[in-house]
This record gives structure tokens, C-alpha cells and sequence, in this order.
């Protein structure tokens, strides 16, 4: 089964994780084959050494950085395969089983073209799988550390929403595909380990854009402007409204309470209305019935591993 599955990895200059992640795969069954890795412009010979230790992987080199959105977008449409498991260079499914499981659930219903690992944002090891409840679940979204699509759906609605730049494409995603009849599905003991710490992400308060190097308060415009921008393309008409101010006021208290980011909040509010053309022309918005069907399904896109 696990033939049927290539890896998508984008990396830019962080090759001790990139290698960690790429011997844990093999470890577990992949072939270097099946590996499709875009390097975004790396400065610290990141494409070099994996052509010298792992010569059968796919790998290409941007010797001018397009950012990880393009390049997921490139290697869903490079691989040809049934299934593209996506991870990030910092991140790994533990076992073959977990990956197989996956796969069996995807193919068990047609209307699922999405499977989601459920994840650990964490340095130390997650709990064991038999540790963890069995449950199936469906989701809104999905989250781009761990996560499979199938090619069908990929044929069907094509690339990511690249304007977006960063943060929130994969519930983007997830509403196209839900308005083409797919759902993402999840098992809350099929995890991916995505090995970072969370507390000193969030001390990172630079307005750094270097294109893979994105500080903490370029992350926040971005991802509260893009999750404006979809609640006003995707949302009924009254419910956008709602959502959108309640989302808003989420953003402030964050960003200018919380985080004391208040240029940062301006920009982001700047950013959301540049997008208003945008959202005329593209508007693709769900019927009252869509919406609350898909409402119903839990949000897990946050990375948290409580479950309720």
C-alpha cells in the first residue's frame, strides 16, 4: 500500500531537520524515490548533501525563493502518484502501520480525498499510538505538517490559492473540496510529530520576510487577514458578517492586547481590504445548508492534540 504514496517536503536552510525527517521516513518503508523535495533557495548547501547522501530523491533547486505555498502547489502536480503525503521538514509520521491505516480510511469512503494526522507540536515524543483513542473524525481543515490528498482531488480543484502567501490554504483548500463533495477525515491515534517549540515560535517578534524566514509578527497579518479574507469568500451572506467581525475582534486582542503588535494589526486590516477586488471577483461562497453541515465538523487546524 504505502507505493501508492509519494512525500512532498519544501525546505529552506534547515538541513539537520530536513535529514531527520528523511531517514525517520526511509526507516519506516519510503523509497528515496518516492521523496519530492523543492529546496526554496537554501544558503547552507541543503541541495548538495541530499544529492550526495540520498541520490535517488527528487529534488529541485529555487535559485530565487518562491515560497512554500508555490512549491506544494509544484510538487502536488510533479509526483504522479495516487496519494501525496505532505510533511514539512521538521516533521514525521512515526510508523508504516500509522501511514497504511491512513490510506485504508481514505480509500474506505469515495468522499474522503483528505486524510489529517492529527498533530503534536512538540519537541518531546508524543504519547504511544495504543496510549491514544481510535476515534474517526471530520474535519474543516487540515494542516500542512502532516496530511494526504488524493490525486482525484488534486485533478479536480488544481493548486493552493497562492495569493494567500502564507498560513490558512489548507482550510482554503478544504472548503473547495468540500464544495466538490470531499471531506477531510482524521483517526485521533494516527499522528504526525512536528518537532518545534511552540514557546519560542512565539518569541520570535520580527517583521521578517525573507521568504522561509518569517517572523512572528508577519506570521500574525497573514494569518488573521487570510482567515478574514476566506470566512468573507466562503460564508453565506449575514453569516460572513457575523464571522468576520468576530474574528476581527479576535485579531486586536491578540495582536494588539496579547502580543502588542498594534502596526502589525493596521497592516493586517490593510492587507484584508486590498483583498476586496479579490473577494468580488472569486467569491465562492457555500449555501446556508453547506455551511452549517460543514460547521458541524470539528476544528483541529489549530495544531492542538486535546481533543473534545
Amino acid at each position: 500500500m504505502i507505493e501508492k504514496v509519494d512525500i512532498i517536503i519544501t525546505t529552506k536552510n534547515r538541513l539537520s531537520d530536513l535529514l531527520f525527517t528523511i531517514r525517520q521516513m526511509i526507516s519506516i518503508g519510503f523509497s528515496q524515490q518516492q521523496f519530492y523535495i523543492i529546496d526554496d533557495g537554501s544558503s547552507d548547501d541543503t541541495f548538495n548533501v541530499i544529492k550526495k547522501h540520498f541520490p535517488l530523491i527528487n529534488i529541485r533547486f529555487n535559485s530565487i525563493s518562491k515560497g512554500y505555498m508555490t512549491n506544494r502547489s509544484d510538487m502536488m502536480t510533479w509526483s504522479t502518484n495516487k496519494y501525496i503525503l505532505s510533511l514539512d521538514d521538521d516533521s514525521h509520521i512515526r510508523s508504516l502501520q500509522d501511514v497504511e491505516d491512513a490510506i485504508t480510511l481514505l480509500e474506505s469512503n469515495k468522499a474522503y480525498g483528505i486524510f489529517h494526522f492529527r498533530v503534536f507540536n512538540q519537541i518531546e515524543v508524543p504519547p504511544e499510538r495504543k496510549e491514544l483513542p481510535d476515534a474517526i473524525r471530520l474535519l474543516r481543515g487540515y494542516i500542512g505538517c502532516g496530511h494526504i490528498i488524493s490525486r482525484e482531488l488534486i485533478e479536480k480543484i488544481g493548486r493552493y490559492r497562492e495569493e494567500l502567501v502564507f498560513y490558512c490554504e489548507e482550510l482554503d483548500y478544504s472548503l473547495r473540496a468540500f464544495k466538490q463533495g470531499y471531506n477531510v477525515v482524521s483517526k485521533d491515534n494516527l499522528i504526525v510529530h512536528h518537532r518545534i517549540d511552540l514557546l519560542q515560535r512565539e518569541k520570535q517578534k520580527s517583521t521578517v520576510n525573507a521568504k522561509g524566514i518569517y517572523g512572528r509578527e508577519w506570521r500574525n497579518i497573514h494569518l488573521y487577514s487570510n482567515n478574514l479574507i476566506i470566512t468573507v469568500l466562503y460564508y453565506p451572506l449575514g453569516v460572513d458578517l457575523i464571522f468576520f467581525c468576530y474574528r476581527l475582534c479576535i485579531a486586536l486582542y491578540n495582536m494588539v492586547i496579547r502580543e502588542k503588535q498594534l502596526g502589525g494589526f493596521f497592516e493586517m486590516f490593510r492587507r484584508t481590504i486590498t483583498f476586496i477586488p479579490y473577494i468580488f471577483k472569486h467569491s465562492d461562497k457555500l449555501s446556508y445548508s453547506q455551511f452549517f453541515k460543514w460547521f458541524t465538523y470539528q476544528d483541529m487546524t489549530d495544531g492542538n492534540s486535546k481533543l473534545v
